[in-house]
This record gives structure tokens, sequence and C-alpha cells, in this order.
């Protein structure tokens, strides 16, 4: 094609643009466009014109922002199984057979995989505020949004995203299980707080709270030992069961002990400390006597050292929780 032609008409014709013109002849306009005159403008006037164009812009700009920010989400999130797709409506339920599995799109920050006889409902749904409640059965997160958006609230504990992969299991009883796979989770129950980073696992008690967080590859004694410190208040086999914990204990469990020293009577935190001392020593300013008050600036430094991410980040995130969990 020759562009000359095309444009001014300069160079020879082309053959294909000839033919199309003869095509169109019929629709050409004959008389001449009309003759816009734009009256001269001061510099001042100019000025004037130009901000005010910035303006509209920025307005027209701020307004879809703002917009974007605070339109509502979705009243509800879709549903995926193989019998069926449909929506979850905010307050409703679903319940899946013993045949059945599902997928739930999350808004935009993630997906839920359901498995079969589980049961839950859609709390809540709006940006910073994704919120389920599993009643029974199994679920497994992926989420990808910041930090402390998507919640799971069980009987006995509010599991609390920050950024991450994990499965979430309650019994009829509403005792439950959660094991991380990628990221962190955070469990709490009225001021009860367990942090559980990837590769660890943290069981929850209906009257009690989360449990303390251990690692998935410990003995199952030492799991049984957990759950008797955490959730046998008062039986006579603590002491055996923290025997237990201490003489297996490796440099993996160092956020277990970190949680022990708040778990343990002030008689056994001493042994706690000396244990957790072996694998990272205390930093400076945080004593024996200060951990066995249970003084909270010690234990976060301390937490600080075990290089898994700052205290104040992970306590940031969690303050959603506060008059959110039951």
């Amino acid at each position: 094609m020759n562009d000359d032609y095309l444009w001014n008409r300069s160079g020879p014709p082309d053959a294909e643009i000839v033919r199309l013109e003869r095509t169109l002849a019929s629709l050409r306009q004959e008389s001449l466009p009309p003759l816009i005159l734009r009256a001269p403008m001061s510099a001042w006037s100019e000025w004037i014109g130009v901000a005010l164009l910035a303006a509209s812009l920025a307005i027209m700009v701020g307004g879809v922002t703002l917009a974007y920010r605070f339109h509502p989400q979705a009243p509800g999130w879709e549903i995926t199984s193989l019998e069926r797709q449909r929506d979850l409506r905010i307050g409703g339920w679903l319940e899946t057979n013993s045949r059945e599995k599902a997928t739930i799109n999350v808004a935009n920050v993630g997906t839920v995989s359901v498995e079969p006889l589980t049961r839950l409902r859609l709390i809540d749904t709006r940006t910073g505020n994704h919120r389920l409640e599993l009643a029974r059965g199994t679920v497994h997160a992926r989420i990808w949004a910041p930090p402390g958006q998507f919640f799971v609230e069980t009987p006995s504990s509010t599991a609390v995203d920050l950024g991450c992969a994990y499965t979430l299991t309650i019994d009829d009883e509403g005792s439950g299980l959660v094991s991380v796979a990628l990221g962190w989770v955070g469990f709490e129950w009225h001021g009860r707080e367990s942090f559980i980073p990837a590769g660890s696992m943290c069981a929850t008690r209906p009257g009690v709270g989360p449990g303390t967080p251990y690692n998935e590859h410990v003995s199952p004694a030492f799991r049984a030992a957990i759950e008797t410190i955490d959730f046998r208040s008062g039986s006579p086999d603590q002491v055996a069961a923290l025997d237990l914990v201490l003489a297996e204990a490796q440099e993996r469990d160092e956020v277990t002990l970190w949680h022990l020293l708040t778990r343990v009577d002030g008689g056994q935190r001493d042994r706690v400390f000396d244990r957790l001392t072996r694998f990272v020593p205390p930093p400076a300013g945080v004593t024996r006597e200060g951990v066995r008050a249970g003084r909270r600036d010690m234990l976060d430094r301390w937490w600080d050292a075990l290089g898994l991410g700052t205290a104040s980040w992970w306590r940031t995130w969690k303050q959603p929780w506060r008059g959110s969990s039951r």
C-alpha cells in the first residue's frame, strides 16, 4: 500500500484504496465542513482553562477511586460443586453431604475447599472483613489477600489468616485442629492467643480456646503431652507431660517453648526458660524474673529473637479479633 496516496494523494494511486473510494463515493460530503472560529485567549485565560481541566480530571479520578474503595462487596460468594453451582449469601448455610465437595470463591481474596459432611455459614463479606463460621467439618483455605482480612469463627476459637494456606477441622463437639501449610494463622479466644507458623499445628477446645502450637513432625507422645498441658488443667499428669516436652524439644520446637512460657504456672516457667535458652538465648533486657512474672514486653522481645518476624507485626494483624471472637 502506498502511504503517500493514502494520506495526501501525492503518490501513485493504490488499487485497493481506489476501489474503496468508489464503493464509498455516495457517502462523501459534498460541502466544506463548517469553520469553527476560536476566539483569542489571553495567557491568563489559557492557564485558567488548563487548571479547570486538571481539577475536573482530579475529581473524576478521585471519584472513581472512592467508588472502588467503598463499593460494597457482592452480597454472596460463588460455590462450585459436582452437583451444581450456586451462591452463598450472607447469613446462609452450606452443608455438604457424605459424597459432596465444594469450592467457594472468597470475594477476590482466595478460595475455600469444603470437604464432605461440613457445615458452614457466611457471616460477612466486605473489604477487610471476610468472615465464615465453621460449625463442623473440614475446610482448606488458600488466601492471597493482605493479612488480617479473612476469618473463620469456630465454637472454640477464631482463626485469622495472615496470608497463608491452611486446613481447619472442627468435630461435632466443637473441638478443632488447624494445620498450616504456608504463611501463618492466628488463633484467639477471650484473650488466649496462639500464633501458628507454616509446618505447625494447633488444637482448640470449647471453653478453653487455642492450645500450644507444635511442629507437625513431633512424636505422638509429644502431641499427647501438649494436649495434657493445654486442656487438662489440674491433672496430676501435667508435670510428667512437661517433662516429656522439655526432654524431646529440639531447635524446631522454639515456638512451642515460647508459648509454654505463659501456659505453665510460675513454678514451671523457669524450666521452660532454661530449655528455650539452649536454642535461643534471651536478648538483652529479658530476665528470668520478668518472664516468670509474665511481662509482655520481655516475651515479645524474646519472640523477636526467634527470627520469625516481630511480635509487633503480628499483634497489629490480630486487632480485628477484639470484640469479634466468641
